[in-house]
């Protein structure tokens, strides 16, 4: 046989084993670790200690009378909406050798609900949506739903550290909302902690793992470990910046096969109003696994912009 028939086979072998539609698309999806405000976790002083009006000579004919004053909390419910337009230069395709760069927009709808329930704890139920759309490539356009339901508390006995933990179901389709070509439902559970919070920066960290209950296909269940560091600082009332890392394994459970991942980004972001955000980016993110051929390795940059809106009851 001839050495370029030799150097033929590894080649078509490499593209037939081309990354599994989960390690394609992570990359573009939106982050799994929730963000939680402390100061919106804080039980409600008010709650359990009424105001009352001073004496007065009619209370015998009146009764006791109460100041009803407006509800200090946060509003439970949580509605945003944000769309971006991006270019990276590894869009994921059918095959290996259809990965090139392209632009792509998404957009994500997310509702959250957040009621207290007892002694510091709140309930966490929300569902996102989102819509992925490449163009000038092969790329597969893409949508992914996000369901979660669970509880966070923040501990002010250990400086506001944040717990939570909570079930989630997650659901790739590419092209039919009918037909999904990933699912599974897995408990996550996590700690987030403010280490540095100053007048015009912040320092905030995060550690979760996650395991999965089941995935379809059977092949991509797994356990994911992750951790991520953000650092903000605050240019002026309105303008700020944002430099993160993220890192994660994924450790599957029936092929001895590990992922590891690390995304660096860079967020410039204009809040012009309570309930707004306009915001540039930059993100690098590298993906190493131990499967054969490299077939789920992946490296790429992306930058956009971007727009989100936001709305409390």
């Amino acid at each position: 046989m001839k050495s370029s028939q030799v150097l033929i086979i590894p080649i078509f072998i490499a593209a037939s084993v081309h990354a599994d539609v989960l390690s394609e698309l992570s990359p573009f999806l939106g982050s799994s670790r929730p963000d939680y405000d402390p100061a919106s976790l804080q039980a409600d002083s008010a709650v359990g200690n009424p105001n009352y009006a001073p004496f007065s000579p009619a209370d015998s004919d009146l009764g006791v009378q109460q100041v009803l004053g407006s509800y200090p909390g946060r509003s439970p419910v949580n509605v945003s909406f944000e769309t971006s337009f991006s270019y990276t230069d590894n869009a994921p395709g059918t095959t290996a050798f259809d990965d090139d760069g392209a632009w792509f927009s998404a957009s994500r709808l997310a509702v959250s609900w957040r009621p207290r329930i007892a002694y510091g704890w709140f309930a966490d139920i929300g569902l996102a949506e989102e819509i992925y759309r490449f163009e000038g490539s092969q790329a597969a356009d893409f949508e992914n739903f996000d369901p979660y339901i669970g509880v966070v508390k923040s501990i002010p006995e250990l400086d506001d550290l944040v717990f939570f933990t909570r079930y989630e179901y997650q659901r790739i389709t590419t092209g039919s909302l009918s037909q999904s070509n990933y699912s599974a439902q897995r408990i996550r559970t996590g700690l987030q902690k403010d280490l540095l919070l100053g007048s015009r920066y912040q320092l905030a960290a995060g550690v979760d793992a996650a395991f999965d209950i089941d995935a379809n296909p059977d092949e991509l269940e797994r356990n994911s470990y992750s951790a991520d560091l953000r650092y903000t600082y605050w240019f002026a009332d309105h303008l700020s910046s944002t430099l993160s890392w993220t890192g994660s394994l994924w450790d599957f459970r029936h092929n001895n096969r590990e992922d590891w991942s690390q995304i660096v980004g860079l967020e410039l972001t204009w809040t012009p109003c309570q309930n707004a955000r306009i915001y540039t980016n930059v993100f690098y993110t590298n993906v190493h696994s131990n499967s054969a051929f490299g077939a789920n390795d992946f490296e790429a940059w992306q930058s956009g912009i971007g727009v989100g809106l936001n709305y409390t009851f």
